[in-house]
């Protein structure tokens, strides 16, 4: 469908902002880590699981996270599948230890992508917290210069990709096979359009 690895939590496409430094694979760095926590190539390392809701692309999802895990650290995963209530229930309570999740954007601006990471937020079903962070958000909200603002998201996102809660994966797109007469059929962020302006 056209998505791209995600090397950051904000997507492209900002106007006017550019997140920090991309994310890199690093298998090397990771097997480094691995052993300084005194599991060299994966040895010992305690069982978890990887939740997701029922969906096929997440099943997928789950597996090449499973098998790239277990080649590249030698970490052994179990994968788990919920049905969308159970699920939403598991993450709203944090009673996992990974779990395969996504976030869309209800409009194209860094702060509909960062709000919801501090302290206390409802969509922040990780228990990470950073009094840092909460406070450069919290302050690019009342702040009226648009370059600042920008500013403090950026240095906010640098301190969420520097503590990693979550692993971002990939950027959505939205797929659809159109038929050349449809008009009035234009791209929408949240992909919610009004079929009376549709015609065929």
């Amino acid at each position: 469908g056209g998505q791209t690895p995600a090397q950051s939590f904000t997507p492209p496409g900002i106007a006017g902002y550019t997140p920090p430094t991309p994310l890199a694979f690093n298998i090397k760095r990771a097997r480094e880590l691995l052993a300084e926590a005194g599991y060299p190539g994966g040895e010992g390392f305690p069982p978890f699981t990887l939740i997701f809701n029922t969906s096929e692309s997440h099943r997928a999802i789950a597996e090449v996270v499973q098998q790239m895990w277990k080649k590249g650290l030698g970490i052994d995963i179990e994968l788990r599948n919920q049905e969308w209530k159970v699920f939403l229930s598991t993450m709203h309570e944090m009673d996992y230890q990974v779990a395969r999740s996504s976030w869309i954007g209800d409009y194209m601006y860094p702060d509909n992508f960062l709000t919801m990471w501090r302290t206390g937020e409802g969509n922040n079903e990780t228990g990470w917290s950073n009094p840092q962070y909460d406070q450069l958000v919290t302050d690019s909200l009342s702040e009226a210069n648009s370059d600042k603002r920008l500013e403090m998201l950026n240095e906010a996102e640098g301190i969420f990709l520097e503590e990693m809660p979550i692993i971002p994966i990939y950027y959505y797109t939205r797929t659809y096979r159109i038929d050349s007469r449809v008009k009035g059929w234009n791209p929408k962020l949240l992909d919610n359009r009004n079929l009376k302006y549709i015609s065929f």
